[in-house]
């Protein structure tokens, strides 16, 4: 409304101002009149002009600049179409953007990570093993970050730890035992190669389903170097992997694994171990190894760690952590990790 009003106010300024200049140029072009001697008979009039105005007619007339009327109209006529314009604006406002959302709201997640400063780095930190040792697994639960928490098939209280885990921000993936080349003691759940595929496929599924109620995202092989070498034995816990929309992180402990192959080859996500950081329950050794993760990451974008629950990893993981902000690097889930590789890629 108050558009409204300022431009009839305009309006009319304008028009009188024109009005007044107008009546200025209509003065300056009518003839100068002097005052005339009347004299007065009783039949007639008679008017005689003065010597003065005689004299005057003879001088040239310097013709005074007039005002293009046409001109006037279409100013005015433009000025009445933006006054109406505005008025129907006003008149729109209320019913054109009421529910137009905020900008806030229209930006999706994958938007806003695009916003993200370019020269931010990604590291993900995996802790293997949880589950086994109590006091280990709650030291690594007390980390409230987004850390991706490996849990073991046959720990202790799983159900407890990976809901405690997920409260605190971690992410929950199963460490699934896996044979190695090796001798060690091994779980009696353990893929091995000797097994039939048929084996394979339920004795992974039982594993699976000591996680039904946590939303898990994903699973790293526990040791296997040998399994993970046969592109055959792999291929059907990959073949479950992709039924069940769930990842595949290779820990590495083989350089000849077939699981980025095989996970390509059945469409499943992978993703590979850059650093083990606690080959020693060392503190700066551990440091040392974070370190190393840090130069992939600032090289290449990002860099996945794993570590395990031990005193050194955890000390050293809660001093480390204060440090990311200035170092121009944020520590994300796997998942999420996954996610960037695939964009880079």
């Amino acid at each position: 409304m108050f558009k409204i009003i300022l431009s009839a106010v305009v309006l009319l300024g304008v028009l009188l101002v024109l009005f007044l200049v107008k009546i200025f140029i209509d003065a300056k072009n009518r003839p100068a009149q002097a005052s005339t001697a009347v004299v007065v008979t009783e039949d007639e009039f008679t008017i005689e002009l003065p010597t003065t105005q005689k004299a005057e007619k003879s001088l040239p007339v310097v013709p005074t600049p007039s005002v293009d009327e046409q001109i006037i109209s279409e100013v005015l006529q433009n000025m009445a179409e933006e006054a109406e314009d505005l008025a129907k604006i006003e008149a729109q406002e209320p019913a054109d953007f009421a529910d137009e959302p905020s900008t806030l709201e229209e930006v999706s997640q994958g938007e806003a990570e695009a916003l993200l400063p370019t020269d931010v780095k990604y590291v993900a930190i995996v802790i293997d093993d949880m589950g086994v040792s109590a006091k280990h697994t709650r030291d690594m639960i007390s980390i409230k970050a987004p850390l991706t928490s490996s849990f073991l098939t046959y720990g202790n209280n799983l159900k407890e730890f990976y809901e405690a885990a997920k409260y605190a921000g971690h992410e929950i993936i199963m460490h699934t035992p896996m044979e190695p080349k090796v001798e060690a003691d091994l779980a009696p759940d353990t893929l091995r190669v000797q097994m039939s595929d048929e084996e394979i496929r339920e004795g992974f599924l039982k594993m699976l389903s000591k996680f039904e109620d946590v939303d898990l995202k994903g699973i790293n092989n526990h040791m296997g170097s040998r399994f993970t070498e046969s592109a055959a034995k792999l291929d059907v816990v990959m073949s479950v992997l992709k039924e069940k929309g769930l990842f595949f992180l290779d820990s590495k402990t083989s350089q000849y694994s077939q699981g980025r192959e095989v996970a390509q080859m059945e469409g499943v996500q992978y993703i590979t171990r850059d650093v083990f950081l606690d080959n020693e329950n060392d503190y700066q050794y551990v440091m040392n190894q974070l370190q190393q993760t840090e130069t992939i990451a600032l090289k290449n974008g990002y860099a996945v760690a794993i570590g395990h629950p031990k005193d050194a990893t955890y000390k050293a993981l809660k001093d480390w952590l204060q440090t990311l902000e200035d170092k121009g690097l944020k520590l994300v889930h796997l998942s999420k990790m996954i996610e960037l590789q695939n964009k880079k890629n």
